[in-house]
């Protein structure tokens, strides 16, 4: 129940932020210390094994439709290795 309950928080963060502007659809230029805040309140909720990173089954587990979910981590995952860390999910909420 407690990890379902992450879930949906971190489903709910996601879709606040992407409505807010700071995800896919961020305008260029924007702070760098929002992306931070976002990236640190997703990870809070879905990091399991707490290594500062997100692995893509991690960041899937966020998603209910698993399409979505491969779209988005894979675009969050800036140089495609497997791990979204918070210097490319900054980088890439920049695009």
């Amino acid at each position: 129940m407690k990890r379902y309950y992450a879930y949906a928080v971190t489903g709910v963060l996601a879709f606040t932020f992407l409505a807010a502007g700071v995800g896919l659809s961020q305008p260029p230029g924007a702070s760098d210390a929002t992306a931070k805040a976002v990236f640190q309140e997703i990870q809070a909720a879905a990091d399991g094994n707490k290594d500062g990173k997100l692995s893509v089954g991690e960041c899937l587990a966020i998603y209910k439709d698993r399409q979505l979910g491969e779209k988005n981590c894979k675009f969050w995952d800036g140089n495609k290795d497997g791990v979204i860390t918070e210097a490319e999910y900054v980088a890439q909420a920049k695009k």
